[in-house]
């Protein structure tokens, strides 16, 4: 073979080759389809939730009410910082319902949702504000595992304590006013919030582990859009009024009406509950709102009052001596949230809880307004006690048992 029929021969496969490879270059890849994991430039921010295209999600909408008389709760007193704070007592925000029954700042939160649409940007940078002696939002949500911003607007001294159930989360003192401080918060469900220093400055935080949920509007009013399909439970909770739980089925591209009155659990209210603090700040089973009467001469049950007057606390009265088998009461006369504990493994300072010999240490719950709890004693001998919150700022009590 000459030399060019060679070189012509190798051109030639050459060409083939080229076209051969040029038409088994890989197609572009398909669209995302539905329910698949979104690109990576939407990660989750909530661990255990998976971010995914939404093309089919439903919706879920509809009116949080309450029907029948709406009792007045009372006002909030304002007992410090006038220059700031003023004089004049303010509505309560626990429960705010509209001339139509719509009932604001339920919060609506579907559960169980593991994969869907993306965390909105306004759940990664949450904030609550300390504002004319207000919190601002009242009532707001955050993702678990996320960093809350505490600010303080006002130029003078507050004192934020968040709560979990009967976990006390964290307890800062802001005196400077434009101070920011961030916490983060590891676990779902409803956080409480309030000022030891203005007790009635209080507020809610909803933690979430989905995206799924709504704040009622001055209506009652609220929709979640985006939902995938499927059954789900929703659960409805108010500050006040408790939790109500709902089974719900949203079918793809269409919307489901959630319509609630919640004339059942205003009913159910104890006399007297009006003002004191939701149940769900309080640990499950924690004794309350029985409201104790004055002591008598000889009664085998004495009662000692928790008391907060500005950034003064104090047990009422502060001494006391039983005798064996007398029953103590705690009743919290405050709008702070107090506790009654003798327990060494929780004293600030050293020397705040002192036991006889072969007594039992106690610490009661975080005691909301009218919630009480007692103890019987057993065992003689001098008791030195203190409030979990206020025993650093001279909330301490004595009991001496005699025979």
């Amino acid at each position: 073979m000459t030399n060019a029929l060679r070189t012509a021969g190798l051109l030639f496969l050459t060409l083939i080759a080229s076209c051969r490879s040029s038409s088994e270059q890989p197609a572009a890849p398909p669209a995302q389809p539905p329910g698949q994991p979104a690109s990576a430039s939407t990660p989750s921010p909530i661990a255990g939730y998976d971010v995914v295209q939404m093309s089919d999600g439903g919706s879920i909408s509809g009116v949080i009410s309450v029907s029948g008389p709406i009792p007045k709760l009372p006002k909030r007193e304002i007992k410090k910082d006038p220059k700031v704070c003023g004089t004049t007592a303010r509505e309560s925000e626990q429960l705010l319902v509209s001339s139509g029954g719509g009932l604001k700042n339920a919060i609506v939160i579907i559960q169980g949702v593991k994969r869907g649409k993306a965390v909105p940007a306004s759940l990664q940078d949450v904030q609550i504000d300390q504002k004319n002696c207000e919190y601002a939002p009242h009532v707001m949500v955050m993702p678990v595992n996320g960093e809350i911003a505490v600010r303080n607007s006002d130029p003078l001294l507050h004192n934020i304590h968040f709560y979990q159930n009967d976990d006390s989360l964290f307890n800062i003192a802001q005196p400077n006013q434009g101070q920011v401080d961030k916490h983060k918060l590891d676990k779902a469900g409803m956080v409480y919030a309030e000022c030891d220093v203005h007790g009635w400055m209080q507020g809610h935080v909803a933690v979430v582990d989905n995206p799924y949920f709504a704040i009622t509007d001055e209506n009652g009013k609220f929709n979640i859009a985006d939902v995938p399909p499927g059954t789900y439970k929703v659960r409805v909770w108010h500050e006040y009024l408790g939790d109500k739980t709902s089974d719900m089925t949203v079918n793809a591209k269409s919307s489901a009406e959630l319509n609630l009155d919640l004339k059942d659990l205003l009913a159910a209210k104890k006399p007297g509950a009006e003002g004191g603090k939701p149940s769900t700040s309080t640990a499950p089973g924690a004794p309350g709102g029985d409201k104790a009467g004055d002591n008598k001469a000889g009664s085998k049950e004495v009662v000692v009052k928790m008391k907060s007057e500005g950034s003064s606390f104090k047990y009422e009265p502060t001494d006391i001596t039983i005798k064996v088998g007398t029953t103590v009461r705690w009743v919290n006369d405050s709008d702070n949230k107090h506790t009654s504990t003798d327990d060494p493994d929780m004293e600030k300072t050293a020397g705040e809880a002192v036991i006889p010999k072969g007594a039992q240490v106690w610490t009661s719950p975080f005691l909301s307004n009218g919630d009480s709890y007692t103890r019987t004693y057993t065992v003689p001998g001098k008791y030195r006690y203190f409030c979990r919150n206020h025993g650093q700022f001279g909330m301490e009590g004595t009991i001496n048992v005699v025979p």
